[in-house]
């Protein structure tokens, strides 16, 4: 899963772009995949840079506000989450998501 991001055009959506960025640098990186193209979210799932709010996209991600959870504020409350996780997670308040890494590709576990 590597490849290259050139001429950068996503729309922050109401984060400035250096935010965005700097949510980003917090998804765990996987080895073997280019950290600027490729991550992973906190509960394991696929997320591609510049799918950031593309919810058309499997790896499609957007900023989680955890705040009230990890009892922090402002920059420290944000994480990059898949969509689907953080639509579960702004929900169903869940504290477990339900879209994982399966390999190469994102899946939807059953509980």
């Amino acid at each position: 899963m590597s490849e290259s991001l050139s001429d950068e055009s996503t729309t922050s959506g109401g984060y400035e772009p250096e935010v965005v960025e700097r949510v980003w640098q917090l998804a765990q990186i996987v080895s073997g995949n280019d950290p600027q193209v490729w991550r992973k979210d906190e509960f394991g799932a696929w997320i591609h840079r510049r799918d950031y709010r593309h919810r058309h996209s499997e790896f499609g991600w957007e900023i989680a506000e955890a705040g009230y959870r990890m009892r922090a504020s402002g920059l420290e409350a944000l994480r990059p989450m898949q969509w689907q996780n953080h639509v579960d997670f702004l929900v169903a308040a869940r504290h477990q998501a339900v879209v994982s890494a399966d390999g190469l590709r994102n899946a939807r576990r059953l509980f």
